[in-house]
């Protein structure tokens, strides 16, 4: 009788679900409340169509009142190799008119053949969707002559892509390190004064309608902070009609680039895997942060003859933001 209320508790649930036929890679869910979970109460469904595993966090497993056994609280395990796992393939098939759900780990779900394709694209925010190198140059420029500080070509060439902390850092002497944060602030106030100069990149908009529409997941990760971008969003409704719930900026994450941080953040939001991802950056410290969270990279250079020789030629490069389809469709 116990068992039979439980199937029947668990065919109610999952037919709630809304299943996706496609291999999906992501964390675990509670199949209730759908709070990603690292260890769970495992059931099986076996009635009405179904074969499959069906978890409960402590909270919704109480609610129930679901019949315990100790033993099937427990993390999550690959179908195929054993191997305890906190993402997964989540992969359902049909045989014999039963569905059932398989869950597999990122090397079985790369023999299996699993999220071969494209499915995301990340952008960087300045010098790739908007051009701001000519503002952001001006801009430290001018908090160098209020503070008398020399700032070399090589430094502007550096900054692009980093933090105003990690640029000042770089461009201060010892002698003038406890200047740091007013120079960031005449740095940040001349920016924001001047940030009607910007203007987007030819084609950006009409792309990145192009990859939604084509079932693309697009976001946004800058190091720029939060009051620039929101500046951008109300300077271009376009982009923030697209891309204003998409969108890492600098307090969100806790290392700056290089580090693979504010990439790993934003695909986790994207619940793909990393083989699914491009990340498109303009600046030599977009190109290192692809490097160390292993994702593909595509160096966007408007002026391809003032192309960064620091970015390996072998990285897929586009003078415009339309030639990503060419690059995608090979994967």
């Amino acid at each position: 009788m116990v068992k039979d209320r439980n199937q029947k508790i668990l065919l109610r649930i999952v037919q709630e679900w809304k299943i996706n036929q496609k291999p999906e890679y992501r964390g675990f869910r509670c199949a209730k409340c759908q709070k990603y979970i690292h260890k769970a109460w495992h059931h099986w469904l076996k009635t009405a169509g179904f074969k499959t595993p069906v978890h409960f966090c402590n909270s919704c497993e109480k609610k129930f009142k679901l019949l315990k056994i100790k033993k099937n609280y427990k993390t999550f395990t690959c179908d195929k190799c054993g191997k305890k796992m906190y993402k997964a393939w989540h992969v359902w098939t049909k045989k014999d008119n039963v569905l059932s759900e398989d869950h597999f780990c990122k090397k079985c779900g790369e023999k299996l053949k699993f999220g071969k394709g494209i499915k995301g694209i990340i952008y960087d925010l300045d010098g790739t969707i908007i051009s701001t190198i000519k503002l952001h140059e001006s801009a430290w420029l001018y908090a160098g002559r209020k503070f008398n500080i020399t700032i070399s070509r090589e430094m502007l060439l550096n900054q692009s892509g980093i933090s105003n902390e990690a640029a000042a850092k770089m461009m201060l002497p010892n002698n003038k390190k406890h200047l740091a944060k007013k120079f960031i602030a005449a740095k940040v106030k001349y920016v924001m004064e001047n940030a009607n100069q910007v203007v987007l990149f030819p084609s950006i908009i009409k792309t990145i309608s192009q990859l939604f529409k084509s079932g693309y997941k697009v976001w946004i990760c800058t190091s720029t902070p939060k009051n620039f971008v929101i500046k951008i969003l109300d300077n271009f409704s376009e982009l923030r009609k697209l891309l204003r719930h998409n969108i890492i900026w600098r307090k969100m994450y806790k290392r700056e680039k290089p580090s693979p941080d504010v990439l790993n953040l934003v695909i986790k939001k994207m619940n793909l895997a990393k083989s699914q991802v491009y990340y498109i950056g303009d600046a030599f410290s977009d190109y290192k942060t692809a490097r160390r969270a292993k994702v593909k990279f595509i160096y966007f250079c408007p002026n391809l003859k003032k192309r960064d020789s620091r970015i390996s030629k072998s990285i897929p490069t586009i003078s415009s933001h339309k030639h990503v389809f060419e690059i995608t469709r090979r994967k």
